[in-house]
């Protein structure tokens, strides 16, 4: 007799894309037999439009010149 098997759902990163499939990913979690895992590779949620303080700025404080911050 085989037992039966759990599937996993892994979602890479936890930008905006990501939570939202979490959030649709958690309730099929709570029906059926699956396991939900989320990688980020960020200490914190939220993706690249993660504001703070050192936003726009590289590791050493440095402005970043991207048409994606405004200086």
């Amino acid at each position: 007799m085989m037992g039966i098997t759990q599937k996993r759902i892994v979602i890479i990163g936890a930008g905006p894309s990501g939570l939202s499939q979490l959030i649709v990913f958690k309730q099929v979690e709570e029906e059926q037999r699956v396991e939900l895992v989320c990688f980020e590779r960020q200490a914190d949620w939220g993706g690249l439009w993660q504001y703070t303080a050192l936003t726009g700025t590289d590791s050493c404080a440095e402005p970043i010149h991207s048409s994606m911050y405004r200086q």
